[in-house]
């Protein structure tokens, strides 16, 4: 009987059996069938390896340290209370290096990117017109999105029409929203607005951008591996878990999941294991069939397309790590260069291009989606030409693959992972389990950590 039973293959369950066989704890994790670290694994292939799209290391630039039993799982951004521990954490297993700017595309010319990092300097420079005064008492002042009452069932686009005002929203924002989204652009929660790497201004701070004064606000930095792929946070602690003589890992798929008395009992084909309080980083649907309960339909998010090349170096006029494209005339909507972001020039780069649901639902018809792709980024990255100088390594329709919360899914949501609790006593749940906002690399860092410091 192992003193910590972990079942899934999310980042949380996988941090927390690192953190607990390092301890020398007897530890079993399940992975239900599936690579261990979900999303944050990347895509692995003979070639090369990929994340998927842009993922990047963050760091909540402070000393926070706060006690991990206080985490709010449903209270957006709250790892940042525990910003120290996770540097610490980052650090001591990747060494971050820090990525160069991120840049956009916006109306045929490059600049420092105003989405993701807060570099506000095109206001200035492309004549734009600053938002009309919103009193702070207003409540869809951008003062309010966390913790506002208002918030919690105001629209992104209309929060965003009140803050950075029509010009400045029509021309950098809503195209990047409309493709990255799709429909679910006039639906988002405003609270949520980073989930689709869309930005909330205050209306002072624009005014300021605009008139070429100083805004006080910092370009939020980002951090990848000394490699460029993110994925090897995953492939370290596997690493780790695999040396860990007190550790089992168990790949196959849960056969059942059942409470006897006080104690959980999950099975695969290869055995069963018991525990009291078991960690469970499964998606809620899975563990809803587990359980026997009906599954829950959940608000859909925004399909994406992806294409994961390998792009000759020396082809590249007009290289960047990451790219947000803008410009409606594109339907790429990113291009990450990995090797870019790590300071690294290899003979060939590896490239991801994303695009939206509209192209994401091409790829999965049939549609030369690739082929198209390739041909935009040959335009972005000023490849003469791309045909000869671009390999198509993997093409993935990612159906739902990002977050659209609104006001009546994050409800639903609350009320899911409310019923998920009742129904598990004794369990400790993380990533999904805990709600659509709980699912952040940082956050699963501090969930994995603080199960580990209740177990065993």
């Amino acid at each position: 009987m192992p003193e910590a039973l972990l079942v899934g293959n999310n980042l949380a369950v996988l941090v927390a059996a690192v953190e607990l066989g390092a301890a020398g704890h007897d530890v079993v994790l399940v992975t239900d069938g599936r690579g261990p670290g979900g999303h944050f694994r990347g895509l692995r292939t003979p070639e090369a390896d990929f994340d998927l799209g842009m993922v990047l290391l963050e760091s909540a630039g402070s000393t926070a340290d706060d006690d991990l039993a206080t985490y709010r799982p449903r209270v957006r951004y709250d790892w940042t209370r525990f910003g120290a521990r996770v540097d610490r954490w980052q650090a001591e297993l990747v060494r971050p290096v820090r990525t160069p700017t991120p840049e956009a595309l916006v109306e045929g010319r490059r600049r420092p990117d105003h989405l993701v990092a807060d570099r506000l300097d095109v206001l200035a420079e492309g004549g734009f017109r600053p938002p009309a005064p919103l009193p702070r008492e207003d409540p869809r002042h951008a003062s309010a999105k966390v913790a506002g009452a208002a918030y919690d069932a105001l629209p992104y686009r209309e929060a965003a029409a009140a803050n950075h005002g029509e010009d400045i929203h029509a021309r950098l924002v809503e195209p990047f929203a409309e493709k990255l989204l799709g429909p679910a652009a006039g639906t988002l929660l405003a609270r949520y607005h980073r989930a689709g790497w869309l930005p909330l201004y205050w209306p002072e701070t624009l005014a300021a951008a605009c008139a070429g004064q100083p805004t006080g606000l910092a370009e939020y930095p980002f951090w990848t591996t000394p490699t460029g792929f993110v994925g090897d946070v995953v492939r370290t602690l596997e690493t780790r878990l695999a040396a860990m003589p007190t550790v089992q890992v168990h790949d196959g798929a849960v056969t059942s999941l059942a409470l006897e008395g006080s104690r959980w009992t999950a099975a695969t084909a290869d055995g069963s294991w018991s525990s009291e309080r078991p960690v469970l980083g499964v998606g809620a649907d899975r563990l809803q069939t587990l359980l026997g309960l009906p599954v829950q339909e959940r608000a859909p998010g925004a399909s994406v397309a992806l294409v994961c090349c390998l792009v000759r170096g020396a082809a590249i006029t007009e290289p960047v790590g990451c790219l947000s494209v803008v410009d409606r005339e594109y339907a790429t909507y990113r291009v990450t260069d990995q090797d870019a972001l790590a300071g690294l020039d290899p003979a060939e780069h590896r490239v991801v291009v994303e695009a939206g649901p509209a192209t994401a639902a091409r790829l999965k018809d049939g549609a030369d989606v690739p082929g198209e792709l390739v041909a935009e980024l040959g335009r972005l990255l000023g490849i003469t030409d791309p045909s000869a100088d671009v390999r198509v390594v993997k093409a993935v329709a990612a159906p739902g693959a990002v977050p659209a919360p609104t006001a009546a899914s994050v409800a639903a949501e609350a009320t899911a992972s409310d019923a998920l609790t009742a129904a598990c006593p004794g369990a400790l749940l993380t990533g999904a389990l805990l709600g659509g906002g709980a699912t952040s690399m940082n956050d699963q860092v501090v969930q994995g950590l603080a199960v580990a410091a209740q177990l065993p």
